[in-house]
């Protein structure tokens, strides 16, 4: 005979959760050109923190680029929940890495997903974003050197 209610707890049982997550393949650029103008957007730049790509991203928003990414401030901190399921993606499918500095750059397999789907950029996006990356790198190099530093002490202290 079995017992409904084992471990003492009458009636409870342990129901298992179902969620469905969207399956990502490296078939994604081509599906998600947001994805692909931000491979476009780090290669470009060489290298960023993801808080100085937030704040490119968020600045040139505002200037005309927007990529449909949402931002929202918190305090003094710029977040987009949008932006960094976007890196999650491009970090899991091996596209984009970040190093010790938590700079974010395109791995051999992003350069050459990359490649294979640079004729799927608009010619307007493009010249917007050299632009407009040309326009913010200076204010983007000092977020990224302040982020730098807070590394720096944070790993002097322990």
């Amino acid at each position: 005979m079995s017992q409904s209610n084992q471990g003492g707890q009458p009636g409870k049982s342990k129901e298992l959760k179902a969620t469905s997550k969207q399956v990502i393949s490296p078939s994604i650029l081509k599906e998600d050109k947001r994805k692909l103008q931000l491979l476009y957007i780090i290669k470009t730049v060489g290298g960023i923190t993801e808080r100085g790509l937030i704040t490119l991203l968020y600045e040139g928003s505002q200037k005309g680029l927007n990529l449909g990414h949402q931002f929202t401030t918190l305090g003094n901190n710029l977040i987009s929940q949008t932006v960094k399921e976007d890196i999650t993606s491009l970090l899991y499918l091996g596209y984009i890495e970040s190093d010790q500095t938590k700079r974010l750059k395109l791995t051999n397999d992003g350069e050459e997903a990359f490649n294979n789907n640079k004729q799927l950029l608009d010619e307007s996006f493009i010249n917007a974003a050299n632009a407009i990356i040309t326009e913010l790198k200076p204010m983007i190099t000092s977020i990224d050197q302040e982020y730098n530093l807070k590394l720096r002490s944070g790993r002097r202290r322990r």
